[in-house]
Formats: structure tokens, sequence, C-alpha cells
């Protein structure tokens, strides 16, 4: 069986690797509450374990690195559990993580997201590792490669705000990926934020304006849409639609070309 877990590889192999041209796929989460019916690790765990079976699908054409399990998310800390890292500190952290794969040949690098709030700081982060390396890094929030119209289809949580944060969607994945890690019978609908045209919490469809207030000024939970509505076949089919675009995505990117620059001065 070929080898996809980076940390598996001995050294000559992973030069094997990079001469595969092999895409080096990061997963990128942070430990914080979800409400008192998931775990802490529930954005670690949905950015590792969809990234993992992209990955051991075309093991020949990526590799996959370890988790990143901390990142900024200072809003949470009035909730017991969380572990807040300062922004410029995960910026840096995965701009060396991806600098230093570039420093050994890999030539596409791609974060896989898994919480809200890391999205600035990894695109920050990945713009570092393209702008100070021959590598070219891209970032993508597993949420964001789920058809809209596989979300539409199965969504029964109010828009906006039934699909936030522990919530219909988040609380089905888990449900099929780590269901005794859930405790559905603490699952309650919490959408108390006050959503008007430019202001609201929603996955499916983010709001335009880019805020984030401390979590407990609108969540008595520590939930932020309606767990209730999740259910197992509905994890499936969204683990499913993302495994399957993200094998997409990696394809794609592993075969993207990367041009030379010119410099016009």
């Amino acid at each position: 069986m070929t080898k996809f877990k980076y940390e598996e590889f001995t050294w000559p192999e992973i030069k094997t690797a990079v001469a595969q041209n092999r895409v080096a796929v990061l997963p990128v989460g942070t430990t914080e509450q979800h409400g008192p019916h998931l775990p802490l690790v529930t954005d670690v765990l949905t950015a590792t374990e969809m990234s993992r079976l992209a990955v051991e699908r075309i093991p020949e054409e990526a590799v996959l690195l370890p988790s990143v399990h901390y990142s900024f998310n200072e809003h949470h800390m009035d909730f017991p559990g969380t572990i807040a890292i300062a922004g410029e500190t995960i910026v840096r952290y995965v701009t060396d993580i991806g600098t230093s794969l570039a420093r050994h040949g890999f030539r596409k690098i791609l974060i896989v997201n898994g919480h809200g709030s890391n999205v600035p700081f990894l695109d920050i982060a990945a713009r570092n590792i393209t702008n100070g390396s021959d590598a070219v890094a891209a970032m993508a929030s597993w949420w964001s490669l789920i058809p809209k119209e596989v979300i539409t289809n199965l969504r029964e949580s109010e828009f906006p705000g039934g699909m936030a944060h522990g919530c219909e969607l988040e609380t089905s994945v888990l449900l099929h990926l780590r269901p005794d890690l859930v405790q559905m019978d603490k699952a309650e609908r919490d959408i108390s934020f006050q959503s008007t045209e430019f202001f609201y919490w929603d996955l499916q469809n983010p709001s335009p304006i880019f805020f984030q207030e401390w979590f407990s000024r609108y969540s008595r939970t520590g939930t932020v849409g309606d767990p209730t509505k999740a259910t197992a076949a509905k994890g499936e089919v969204f683990v499913n639609a993302v495994v399957d675009r993200m094998v997409n995505l990696i394809r794609e990117f592993r075969a993207r070309e990367i041009a030379p620059r010119v410099d016009h001065h």
C-alpha cells in the first residue's frame, strides 16, 4: 500500500514524493468549545478526516501532513476548554510549515481549513508561502467544497443561522465520522444572534461582512445553529461530497502549471 502520511515517510521517501510532484495537504483546525454536545476537537477532526479520506484515494498524488490542532479563537474563551493562539502566531507557524515543505521541493501545498475564524490567517499564510518560496500554496475550508445544491436538498434548519457553529452541518458530519463523540441528548437549537441584512452567521452562505464578537454575547450554549436537525445520513452525504471535490481539487492543483515570473521593471 502506498504511503501517504507524511510523518511515516523516511527522508529518502520524501525525496521520492517530491519527485512524483505530490501535493502536500495540511489540515488546520482548532481546539475550542462546540456547544454541550460536540467535542473540543471538532474542527481538527473534520478537516483531518476529510483530508485523509481524499488523500487515501490518491496516495500516489498527495501526502497528508500532521494536523495543526491550535489556532486563533480568543472569542470562544468565555467557554471552558478553548485553547487560544494569537493571530500573528498562527500565521507565522503555518507559513513556516509551508516554507519548510517548499525548501524540500514540494511545489503545491493545500491547506484544508476546519475553523471559520482561521480563514483570514490561513489566507495570509498561504500568500506568505507563495511569495516567499518557489511553491504555490492554496487554502480551502471544507464546507466551501460542498455543492450548494447538496446543502439545499438536505438542510432542515432555518437560514440564516441554522448552520453556523456546532450546528446541523457540523453535528451531522460528526455523527457520521465519530458518533461516539456526539452527545445528541444535549444538543439544542440556539439561534439567538441578531440577524440582519448584513450581519448574520451561516456556513452555507456567509454574511458579506467580516466580523466576530465574543461568542458569549449571542450564544447561551456555545452553539450557533440547530444541531437537533442533524443526522448521520446527512453527514455521510456531506462528507462524501467534500471528499469527492477535494480529490478533484488536489488533481487540478497538481496539474496546474507554475509559470515563470516576469520582472517588468
